[in-house]
């Protein structure tokens, strides 16, 4: 839904500031615990590689890239270290036997049932001290954010500054 000036209330955009930090907060405690996993030597970053193998079976690495929003070459980089770990197997494409295609391996399965379980736990002991209602209506509301905020992204660009905006916001 497209509001246009008129419809945006002060009250709508406190909202959306309100939202948008606290989506900030999320993300930068995000990016926090996916270093500290890595620098612990942990593989929880490779969940949503491993997930969209799961989802979506053999693909070719660019089209895994192009899954999650990523660059080639760091794909490559992670899916070397999941092929070495035994989580990722490459196998020949059918449609063209000088490309590859990479598959979930029987140990990536078990060990992305793992770290969801694991994320789950964790998830629920974070919660533990919320009333079961506010546990339900969280997941139901962020449900509800994340598929629209994902479709919105899908399908345009994020909103760019107006003029007057770029020229009051611009440096002294």
């Amino acid at each position: 839904m497209q509001l246009s000036d008129k419809e945006l209330s002060a009250d709508h955009l406190e909202v959306a500031g309100l939202v948008g930090q606290a989506m900030a907060r999320l993300f930068r405690a995000a990016s926090r615990a996916k270093a500290a996993d890595i620098a612990r030597g942990g593989d929880f970053h490779s969940v949503p590689l491993l997930l969209v193998l799961r989802e979506n079976g053999a693909l070719r690495s660019q089209e895994l890239a192009e899954c999650l929003h990523t660059d080639p070459s760091t794909i490559s980089r992670q899916v070397a270290v999941l092929v070495d770990r035994g989580l990722v197997a490459r196998e020949p494409d059918p449609d063209d036997r000088r490309a590859a295609r990479l598959v979930l391996t029987p140990a990536g399965e078990r060990a992305l049932d793992e770290r969801m379980a694991a994320r789950q736990r964790y998830l629920a002991e974070l919660l533990a001290d919320w009333p079961m209602a506010d546990r339900r209506e969280l997941a139901r509301l962020l449900g509800r954010f994340a598929d629209e905020f994902a479709e919105s992204t899908a399908t345009a660009h994020l909103p760019q500054p107006t003029p007057a905006q770029q020229t009051s916001e611009s440096p002294s």
